[in-house]
């Protein structure tokens, strides 16, 4: 009897977003556990011509600090630097879903070897010149 061994099916690929700048919009924030601990998923649309209505994620840990990545994240949405209340205190960021920022936006490889779109970094968008 013969054994046939068949590879293993790649994912369906996702639509890869060219390296670059983009205006986005931040459309959802979820909660979710991986090996890296507790983490929050911020998803961005693309708002350019281009690649309008592609999604986006950058996840961060749920624990804020001044200087770690969630602090970087808010503060590029917000457009400002976080209180000192929101530091000691915490920020509710449901209410930050539907602000407009700028995502930099580059191609990385996954330990899986699967190419995904990275947010590498999120900041405000300059108002636009009248």
């Amino acid at each position: 009897m013969a054994i046939l061994l068949k590879p293993k099916l790649k994912e369906q690929p996702i639509d890869l977003v060219p390296d670059g700048s983009y205006k986005a919009e931040l459309t959802k924030i979820n909660q979710f556990k991986n090996a890296y601990g507790d983490r929050l998923g911020f998803e961005f649309t693309l708002q350019d011509k281009a690649v309008a209505g592609l999604k986006v994620m950058r996840s961060t840990s749920t624990q804020l600090s001044a200087s770690g990545k969630l602090a970087d994240v808010l503060r590029g949405i917000l457009g400002r630097e976080l209180t000192a209340t929101e530091l000691s205190k915490g920020i509710d960021v449901d209410g930050l879903v539907g602000m407009e920022c700028g995502v930099l936006v580059l191609q990385a490889k996954a330990k899986n070897g699967i190419t995904y779109s990275n947010v590498e970094r999120i900041f405000p968008v300059a108002p636009q010149l009248i």
